[in-house]
């Protein structure tokens, strides 16, 4: 066979170069898009509408918090639009607003540098009130002044992890007799485990590692000393980050929760009763070998994070050897045995509204029950293996266990669900800094100062106001921070303004100008027509998506009819979170100012039935009432605010019926 090739011209070849580099230059200079975001008022937080940026995956928006700070937030996207869309029944308003890339980025990191330096900042005001709480204690052991006691004390301060081998009792020297507990021997097993890990730990650092190392953290805790916490001029800097300042507080909880985790190994002291759950479902020989491997992998683990210089590694010890213990015991029993990560502040049901919402809770199972087979096969996939893959298992089986409960008519933790263990109890007193009166004082009255120091400048930065600084105009000043070049942000005032008009034009297409765009949605009026705004959507709340399909199934009368109040509603059951009405007014605007006059008139009922209620309900019937009328008051103007909330659909569901839409 002869081939034949033909030569190509010179002429061929730069042609077709000419066009592969205009492709490539077309696509390295291709514009993306965020996406800005007008959330409908509703009852609740944001009741006069909210507003928010999309930037790829994640949601930044502001919210107004007790504090009477405004706190930058961020959310996973689909997280975001579940709680505001489906939870909150709101209608959210799109617009995608085209950038080049580089203006994306620059948005996307001013954003999230923002969010860093923010967080830091409150977790240092947080530092500084559990510093406050440890210093008054100290005093209050000295006997120095009963003043100093605070009631905050036991919940302010806590060992994360202790609670999974020791009550505040037992670590206060008060050791109750677990016998009654140990249930098909359980307990014994988990002391067995322990000795054996503890044995281990001997043989490769040594006979008297946990007790050298015992002796140096308790030398540790005892010359502990106060936090420096001394006021700068400015504490805030230019980027909004605070001095870093390691919290007294914090290290000596650092230094207690490590000596549990050896005073757990050496006293072979086994899992809390109420640390874990034995589960009805087998394990198969299949995960048999998996739960080998991992657990020869938590040994490994173990036996490096005992000897880890990081602060927290007695927390990552007492996690990992409760899940040894646990993944040791299923290899035992046979049965899944599990760790309960639930937070000691997790949300509850109680059997009155699992019973009340039984359909969606027979769904929140069902979704629990899919999501832990899913995970059950993760850890026998390829690379499923892991410590983490482990951790969603667990997680997963919390979850569904929990709500299976409710099916006995029993009260049900719905969220808390935690990646670590973090089940904790009160600070002992057995072990404290030798600190002078003279010295806590000293350091009380240097935390005082710079705590004021730091809610002056908070408050000159964040405190909320109605009209100047909300959650529009915070994100509108965002963007234009990020807009402006670094090295051009402490240029003159006026000429600043002139440079903002001048990049927001060039990047976005115009400018807008927080001071006038104050309410939610005459801002997103305002996106519309200045930004270059490519396409816009309004994106169905979950009520609209459910009457949408009860209206192609069958679009008589009747069904509008019953769908149009509360009373007879197939899509809607009473959340007592929401203040009583009785029509929806969303979907109705000629008939709302003739709903909303009923429903004013509801509200008026049950603020009268909750004024003669009051002492045998602290007056939540009149607050709800109160907040009935407010909500209902503007629909005689033809606004809509009310929607109604859902509190416990599915997440599945709207993941299942979001495929498309955005």
């Amino acid at each position: 066979m002869v081939l034949r090739v033909k030569r190509l011209s010179l002429k061929y070849f730069f042609t077709h170069a000419a066009f592969i580099a205009l492709f490539l230059c077309s696509a390295s200079a291709s514009a993306v898009s965020f996406e800005y975001l007008y959330i409908e008022a509703s009852e609740g937080n944001s009741s006069g509408g909210h507003s928010a940026i999309q930037l790829g995956d994640e949601v930044y928006h502001y919210q107004h918090h007790d504090s009477g700070l405004i706190r930058l937030l961020r959310q996973d996207k689909q997280e975001f639009h579940f709680l505001y869309r489906f939870s909150q029944n709101r209608r959210i308003h799109l617009s995608h607003v085209e950038v080049s890339e580089e203006t994306f980025n620059r948005l996307r990191e001013h954003f999230k540098l923002q969010f860093l330096a923010q967080d830091q900042q409150f977790k240092q005001l947080n530092d500084l009130h559990k510093d406050r709480v440890l210093l008054r204690r100290l005093l209050y052991k000295k006997g120095s002044d009963d003043a100093f006691w605070d009631a905050d004390f036991p919940s302010v301060l806590r060992l994360n992890g202790a609670g999974l081998f020791y009550t505040g009792q037992e670590l206060d020297g008060q050791k109750k007799d677990r016998r009654i507990r140990n249930v098909d021997g359980v307990q014994s097993q988990s002391s067995q485990i322990i000795d054996m890990l503890r044995k281990k730990i001997e043989q490769n650092h040594g006979q008297d590692y946990l007790l050298h190392r015992r002796v140096q953290i308790t030398t540790d805790i005892k010359t502990l000393t106060p936090s420096h916490w001394l006021a700068a001029p400015s504490i805030l800097s230019q980027d909004n980050f605070p001095p870093a300042v390691n919290s007294f507080a914090d290290s000596y909880e650092d230094y207690l929760t490590g000596l549990v985790a050896i005073k757990v190994l050496v006293e072979r002291q086994p899992l809390s009763h109420d640390a874990y759950f034995i589960t009805h479902e087998s394990v198969t020989p299949e995960e048999m070998e998996v739960l080998e491997r991992l657990r020869d992998q938590m040994t490994s683990s173990l036996l490096k994070s005992v000897t880890a210089k990081r602060p927290d590694w007695g927390y990552a010890v007492l996690v990992n050897m409760a899940r040894f213990v646990a993944v040791d015991l299923s290899l035992q029993l046979g049965h899944w045995v599990f760790i309960d990560d639930f937070d000691t502040d997790s949300e509850w049901i109680s059997t009155d509204q699992f019973a009340r919402f039984t359909e969606q809770m027979q769904t929140q199972i069902n979704d629990a029950q899919t999501n832990l087979i899913q995970a059950r096969k993760a850890l026998l996939s390829n690379g499923g293996l892991t410590e983490a893959s482990y951790s969603k298992l667990e997680m997963s089986a919390n979850r569904y266990f929990e709500l299976v409960k409710g099916r006995g008519h029993k009260a049900v933790r719905y969220t808390g669900e935690n990646a670590l263990p973090t089940k904790s109890i009160s600070l002992p007193d057995w072990l404290v800094p030798e600190l002078t009166q003279q010295q806590l004082t000293m350091a009380l009255t240097k935390l005082d100062n710079y705590e004021s120091k730091l809610l002056q400048e908070l408050v000159e930065h964040y405190q909320y106001n109605l009209i100047t600084r909300n959650c529009v105009t915070e994100l509108f000043r965002a963007i234009d921070l990020a807009l402006l070049q670094q090295n051009k942000v402490d240029v003159d005032s006026s000429k600043q303004v002139e440079l903002l008009m001048q990049e927001s034009t060039k990047r976005l297409g115009g400018n807008i100008s927080a001071a006038y765009n104050f309410i939610p949605f005459v801002s997103f009026q305002s996106v519309q027509e200045r930004y270059k705004v490519t396409t816009s959507a309004v994106l169905s709340s979950y009520r609209d998506q459910q009457l949408e399909k009860l209206y192609s199934r069958n679009n008589g009368l009747m069904t509008v009819l019953r769908e149009s109040n509360t009373f007879t509603s197939t899509l809607y059951a009473y959340n007592p979170d929401d203040a009583f009405f009785v029509f929806f007014t969303d979907d109705r605007l000629v008939l709302r100012p003739i709903f909303g006059l009923v429903n004013t008139a509801a509200g008026i009922g049950q603020s009268i039935f909750g004024f003669l209620s009051w002492p045998f309900d602290a007056g939540k019937n009149l607050k709800s009432g109160a907040t009935g009328v407010l909500m209902s008051l503007p629909e005689l103007l033809f606004f809509n605010m009310r929607k109604g909330s859902y509190k416990y659909l599915s997440f599945n569901q709207f993941m299942n019926d979001e495929k498309s839409e955005y």
